[in-house]
């Protein structure tokens, strides 16, 4: 049973590639959302992203590299990169 549903809501999950934020974007998952997951490192992201489909069948989670201590970085992922725009809800930061 979930206790709260999360589909059609994009969740952007700072640093979600190892402990908390990984948690964090399990839970989002199994609530339905599709998980952006991101870290500093491409590889890394894709890796969680496709545990993540693997574990949850209505997950669409993938992969975007963000380094939240650079601006650039974060405008070109969050909240209006194109892929996420207007349904990322929720996001979380974690790093």
């Amino acid at each position: 049973m979930k206790l709260f549903d999360l589909t059609g809501r994009v969740a952007i999950v700072t640093g979600s590639t190892q402990g908390i934020g990984r948690g964090i974007a399990e839970n989002l998952a199994a609530a339905g959302a599709p998980v952006v997951v991101t870290s500093r490192s491409q590889e890394d992201c894709d890796r969680v992203a496709a545990e993540i489909n693997a574990r949850h069948a209505d997950a669409s989670g993938y992969g975007a590299p963000c380094d939240v201590a650079h601006a650039d970085s974060i405008r070109a992922r969050h909240p209006g990169h194109p892929e996420t725009r207007p349904r990322a809800r929720p996001t979380v930061k974690d790093s």
